[in-house]
């Protein structure tokens, strides 16, 4: 009798080891997956036309791998940037950089949206320093640079590596 009760508290002892090695190890995981899609890479979706043929040809929404790493000092022109949405705080859009700081952009004066409108001269504007002017490939469907203005390079949130699917 006494040795069935050693073997029970052996196996609770057991038991009770390896409840702990697996709360430790999805407490790890977690941690991991945190700081993983925090810091190094996440993931987003890419909803409506302004980016389209590059995402959402064949769908409504893409899925987009995105490089949280590289430091907005290294953007380059014709990257697509994820970035918190000038207007909306809470929200984010993907858009593409058509140019850096010091550059000029050529603009439409009669078809640009209320920033070109207002301070283009002769069809061109210059980006400031600390900022970026992106525009959504599709530009009949963008809100982008053109309504909002030049975009500061602290919003930028990352760059999409590449598409999961669409």
């Amino acid at each position: 009798m006494q040795s069935a009760m050693v073997h029970g508290k052996r196996l609770v002892n057991f038991l009770n080891k390896k409840k702990r090695e697996i709360s430790y190890a999805v407490i790890g995981a977690s941690l991991g997956t945190y700081f993983i899609t925090s810091r190094i890479v996440t993931t987003a979706v890419v909803a409506g036309q302004s980016m389209t043929p590059t995402f959402n040809k064949n769908s409504i929404k893409s899925r987009v791998l995105v490089d949280l790493i590289t430091p907005v000092t290294k953007v380059k022109q014709d990257d697509i940037i994820l970035a918190h949405d000038p207007e909306e705080s809470d929200e984010y859009i993907v858009k593409r950089v058509t140019a850096l700081a010091g550059q000029f952009v050529e603009v439409d004066e009669d078809c640009g949206g209320a920033y070109v409108r207002k301070y283009a001269y002769q069809g061109k504007l210059t980006v400031p320093t600390g900022y970026c002017w992106v525009e959504g490939d599709n530009k009949s469907k963008s809100h982008d640079s053109r309504e909002f203005g030049p975009l500061p390079l602290g919003l930028i949130k990352g760059r999409v590596l590449f598409t999961l699917w669409s």
